[in-house]
């Protein structure tokens, strides 16, 4: 049973508490230290007091992590210790003790832990917008992570995946499971791949290697039971094909995975030691127990024998909840289970009021305990018998035991039909000899046993007494009252309703015009905050409560208008010049449900009004299109559906760019008619670039720069001289001017040369010649002599427009040769092939 505690929800409630009915979760964050020392306490363990404390002074005092569930650790290569959270809380707490309401939430993060130090907290997303490190895969869906192993240079973590049902703790439905890899040392994601495990098992509650194997147990959630499974792959590597248990043996079929133990929590610990398998888990039989319980094994399939109480958390009588167990034999003293849980509260606010709330704790049992000698031990009761009675529990009683000294009884319930495979202690010992068991389930059978405390010792339980209970469904909640806070917020509190520990919260928008309510969410006590309600609208809310016998009628309605007060000023606003010439902005996060209105205005240009404002739902904006060396002034303002807030004070930044210092690649040139084509490769893709050139036939010595830079990879130089070889280098460009120019290539542009030239003799001294056209923009030169005389060639005086020629005159019984070449009116190009024939 974990409790997880959640940031704001869009569903309208802030808390997302995971312990009744759901599975557990982890956080991992990004970290990259150098090799530690190993650590001083590897060797000796560290006392469970220790590490308490030593979780109290880092959340006190770090300002990255202040409180987290799942608590799970591996032991890394380089002897450091990698603690793995689940929901976690980010920043500095405040002077007083309290969580800032806007302190970073997500939902899988990590601590680094060399030496006897707590050194760094690893999450995804940035500092100003950190994010889980295993990145939710949808926005209503997020990750909790399992236990983790190392495998050669690589971390495996199980994570599993769960959707929101529902904005109450209870309101999330397992998706499946996911096998996430880090690379080590710096713990850098490399992976996540679905694993075939379907949803039925929240897979990696704890992770066991024994024998060649690697143990995957894992929980199944079955209304308000959990159910521990287990798996096993040969090896280490998790992401090889698994094998799991089925009650006879061992069978690839995920679907015939068998129930080995009831009760267990969403996260538990497995150990081999003294010979045998000992599992510890808060005692999940009982709902809101106290009790961290032990059932242990010749096996790691079981049967397991037990429970064996090691220790009854104090937090539970301050009003707390506890939930999820681990075991941390890494660092534990020779001799001791070394045993993490986490605390919660149902109050939302309480675990803002006190960030301390909301941390591990740690405890240490001697290990393998004491047994009593069974001869000295008091008798058990006997003539047990339980009875049915019509308010939903059961009445049981028996005989006292002959005894000289002072003994109390222990009242243990097993519920048959829910298949719970151990009895758990239901109330505190008594000197009765009879007790009202009450929350129980309707239709369900139940046993009930007695034990005798004495002196030296409890006894064996008696025999069983067998009951059906009839419980009928709770009244209505009463005494529903409604108050809207100051950001959209309403505050709902009921009057406590004997053996109902389960609420149902609904909500109908009435001046939205809407018709049926909608579920808010499942919750536990006797109050809940509705967040995220539109500012001015009038909320209708009724409360149903879930008990043994069903779901009772709805409350008498109450309405609510809510009021959204426009938001403060965002704190922290700072401005950092980039060196594209870009400035980002960053402040601190006014929580969910705001948005933030960013003005600027250009001191230099002597701008005396903002800009019309850009938007941004995250705390940091990039203000971009700036000018080089130009001061720009911002204020930030924040908004909700209340309106917008006043702005912040003004903070001042001078936009400077950097000349680029990447140099241009690959350089290419390709020649045309008065023109060169250039490409090139560059890390400014899409950046501008300046082109440089210069007429080696002309003996040019410098460089020209073109008066235009272009934009992206590619730049048509135009207007070049046909016949003259040319160089070229290109260089990336900003305001701040160029970089280095790149390499240099040369090209020569050239007129393109005729083809196709065809010669006939018409008769009478007259040859027709024809050619294919070199472009409409272009006219032909005609160039022939006399090859039977000997004559040089000459050219035809008039330029040709058409692809054919008549000519004239020609000397009979001579053979003649003709080509042509193309003119701009400047130059010409290469001439074509020579085109020969007899003239008659």
């Amino acid at each position: 049973m974990r409790v997880a505690h959640a940031g704001r929800h869009p569903t309208g409630v802030r808390r997302h508490a995971r312990w009744l009915l759901v599975p557990s979760v982890l956080c991992l964050v990004l970290v990259v230290p150098a090799a530690a020392p190993r650590p001083t306490t590897e060797s000796g363990g560290i006392a469970a007091n220790q590490l308490t404390a030593l979780f109290d002074r880092y959340g006190d005092t770090s300002g990255q992590w202040n409180g987290a569930d799942r608590t799970a650790s591996v032991r890394l290569p380089d002897g450091r210790l990698l603690w793995l959270f689940s929901d976690t809380f980010l920043g500095p707490i405040n002077p007083d003790g309290s969580r800032p309401h806007t302190a970073p939430f997500i939902n899988n993060s990590a601590v680094v832990q060399q030496g006897d130090d707590l050194r760094e907290t690893i999450h995804g997303g940035t500092p100003a917008e950190p994010a889980s490190l295993v990145p939710p895969p949808a926005a209503d869906q997020f990750y909790w992570v399992g236990d983790a192993r190392v495998t050669i240079d690589t971390l495996q973590v199980l994570v599993n995946r769960y959707r929101r049902t529902g904005a109450g703790p209870l309101d999330h439905a397992l998706l499946g499971t996911a096998l996430a890899t880090f690379a080590l040392p710096a713990l850098t994601p490399i992976g996540l791949r679905p694993l075939p495990l379907g949803d039925r098992i929240s897979w990696g509650s704890e992770l066991l290697a024994d024998g060649g194997y690697t143990y995957v147990y894992g929980t199944e959630s079955v209304g308000e039971a959990r159910f521990a499974h287990i798996a096993r792959t040969a090896g280490a590597d998790l992401g090889a094909s698994w094998e799991f248990w089925t009650g006879n043996g061992w069978g690839a079929d995920v679907a015939a995975s068998h129930r080995i133990l009831s009760g267990v929590g969403t996260s538990y610990g497995v150990q081999r030691t003294g010979g045998r398998y000992v599992l510890v888990t808060h005692e999940n039989n009982m709902l809101f127990s106290a009790n961290v319980v032990a059932y242990s094994a010749a096996t790691p399939t079981g049967p397991f024998e037990g429970p064996e109480y090691l220790y009854r958390t104090p937090e539970n009588a301050a009003g707390h909840i506890v939930y999820d167990t681990d075991l941390h034999p890494e660092v534990a003293r020779p001799g001791k289970l070394l045993i993490s849980y986490n605390v919660n509260n149902l109050d939302d606010e309480v675990t803002y009021a006190d960030a301390g709330v909301y941390r591990p704790r740690f405890i240490e049992v001697d290990w393998p305990r004491r047994r009593p000698d069974r001869r000295t031990l008091p008798p058990a009761p006997s003539e047990v018998t339980a009875v049915a009675r019509g308010a939903g529990n059961a009445d049981v009683a028996w005989r006292a035991v002959p005894a000289r000294d002072e003994v109390r009884y222990q009242v243990h319930r097993r519920d048959v039909t829910a298949g719970q495979t151990h009895f758990v202690r239901i109330g505190d010992p008594t000197t009765e000899l009879r007790f009202s068991a009450d929350f129980l389930v309707n239709g369900h059978q139940y046993e009930f046993q007695l034990t005798t405390l004495g002196r030296r010792g409890e006894s064996p339980p008696s025999v069983a007494a067998r009951m059906t209970a009839a419980v009928p469904p709770p009244p209505p909640p009463a005494g529903l009252l409604a108050v809207a806070g100051t950001a959209g917020d309403v505050e709902l509190r009921w009057d406590p309703l004997p053996f109902v520990q389960l609420f149902r919260v609904y909500r109908r928008d009435v001046t939205g015009g809407q018709q049926a309510p909608t579920l808010v969410g499942t919750f536990t006590g006797v109050s809940s905050t509705v967040h995220s309600l539109w500012h001015g609208r009038t909320y209708e809310f009724t409360v149903v409560a879930v008990g043994g016998g069903g779901d009772s009628v709805p409350s008498a309605p109450v309405r609510a208008t809510a009021f959204v007060t426009p938001p403060p000023p965002p704190a922290g606003l700072a401005a950092e010049p980039q060196p594209d010439g870009d400035v980002r902005l960053t402040w601190q996060s006014r929580g969910q449900d705001v948005s933030y209105r960013i003005y600027q205005r250009d001191l230099t240009d002597g701008q005396s009004q903002f800009n019309p404002p850009a938007l941004d739902t995250r705390p940091t904006h990039l203000a971009t299109h700036l000018e080089h060396d130009h001061e720009y002034e911002f204020v930030i303002s924040a908004v909700n559906s209340g309106g917008e807030g006043r702005p912040t004070a003004a903070v001042r930044a001078r936009a400077r760019f950097t000349p680029p210092e990447a140099v241009p690649r690959d350089l290419r040139a390709e020649a045309g008619p008065g023109s060169v084509q250039l490409t090139w490769q560059s890390s400014v893709s899409g950046g501008w670039h300046r082109i440089y050139r210069r007429d080696l036939t002309a003996q040019e010595q410098d460089f020209t720069e073109e008066e235009v830079a272009v934009q992206g990879n590619l730049a048509s130089i135009t207007g070049l001289q046909n016949g003259h070889e040319y160089e070229f280098a290109v260089a990336a460009a900003n305001q701040a001017g160029p970089g280095p120019r790149s390499e240099s290539v040369r090209s020569t542009p050239q007129l393109p040369t005729p083809t196709g030239l065809t010669a006939s003799a018409v008769g009478n001294g007259e040859i027709r010649l024809s050619w294919r056209s070199a472009g409409p923009q272009y006219a032909y030169r005609l160039h022939l002599r006399n090859a039977t005389t000997g004559e040089a060639w000459r050219t035809d005086p008039y330029p040709v427009a058409e692809t054919a020629s008549r000519v004239q005159l020609l000397m009979r019984g001579n053979q003649y040769e003709f080509r042509i070449t193309v003119t701009d009116g400047i130059t010409q190009s290469a001439p074509s092939e020579v085109a020969t024939i007899a003239v008659r």
